[in-house]
């Protein structure tokens, strides 16, 4: 399926299907929700009221989806789902992706070959823009489906430079990467094991360096303290060649790497090459990364594929 990114209207888009960021009444609301309502007509309205008068009565639950007519938009139907009112302490990244993967299972179901989609949750839900870019579009990158293009419409210019980058973020494809992967030595992969297996609490607890005056009069800027096999997991650790500063805004991955279980390979080692290149900064976030459980959910991940997918 081939994701793009525009700038525009949606209810102006000559699709197969739109997507609406409904709320769970299906009657109508503000924002994109307004708008598909204002310009489709009565027709979507009263096939809405149908549906909450027979099996959705008590409305539709946050994650799901739901197909009727477009009425006057350029376009056959219009899917309905319902996106999290984002809530700090709560998985925002589940609900969210739900949306997108319903959706496009009713627009296989519907026979949809083109959808447009919103940038479901970021208006009154208040969920923040550059993480909801990232879900929703690996989302759509990692959802089988039949549909050829999933264009994803951003109204202002904020909302369309966040959802540019994060589209960038997903070149070179996960195929792509692998394949990148199966070249890389033996020597590097046990190198890698190896020093993952045997790191102590000692090699954990990095210290700083610098900080004392030198000889011309300046102090040296700090900088972190490896052991030896910390050392040698940053030099041996499998990465991807990805415009890693794509990934340093938004990526949900940094805050709960234990994700990666269920992602390809190819995230582990583009999250890898984030720690790795990062550390060219000398400012310890490779070193962090160990502490948080990072890079043991990268290797752990690696070490799947290594030993049984590759």
């Amino acid at each position: 399926m081939r994701i793009t990114v525009v700038r525009g209207d949606i209810t102006e888009q000559q699709v197969d299907a739109i997507v609406n960021a409904a709320n769970s009444s299906l009657l109508g609301g503000g924002g994109v929700d307004g708008a598909i309502h204002r310009r489709g007509g009565p027709a979507i309205l009263e096939e809405c009221r149908r549906l909450r008068v027979g099996h959705l009565g008590g409305g539709l639950p946050v994650g799901q989806a739901v197909a009727t007519t477009a009425g006057n938009l350029p376009a056959r139907w219009v899917i309905h789902t319902v996106g999290p009112v984002f809530g700090e302490g709560h998985d925002n990244i589940g609900p969210l992706a739900s949306c997108f993967r319903e959706a496009l299972r009713v627009a296989d179901e519907l026979g949809a070959r083109t959808v447009a989609f919103p940038a479901i949750s970021t208006g009154v839900y208040r969920y923040p823009l550059e993480e909801a870019a990232y879900v929703s579009l690996w989302t759509l990158a990692r959802t089988p489906t039949s549909v050829d293009e999933a264009r994803v419409v951003l109204f202002d210019q904020k909302a369309y430079d966040a959802f540019d980058r994060a589209r960038q973020a997903l070149d070179p494809s996960d195929a792509e990467v692998e394949a990148e992967l199966r070249k890389l030595p033996e020597k590097m992969w046990r190198e890698t094991f190896e020093a993952a297996d045997g790191l102590t609490a000692e090699d954990r607890d990095w210290t700083w360096g610098g900080g004392q005056k030198t000889e011309s009069g300046a102090t040296q800027a700090p900088y972190p303290v490896y052991s030896n096999r910390v050392r040698q997991l940053y030099v041996s650790l499998p990465g991807a060649t990805i415009d890693w500063m794509k990934w340093m805004s938004g990526n949900p991955l940094l805050s709960d790497p234990a994700r990666l279980a269920d992602l390809p390979a190819a995230d582990a080692a583009r999250l890898a090459t984030v720690y790795t290149r990062g550390e060219r900064f000398s400012d310890g976030v490779f070193g962090r990364a160990l502490q948080d459980g990072s890079l043991d959910a990268i290797v752990a991940r690696l070490r799947t594929w290594y030993d049984t997918e590759r």
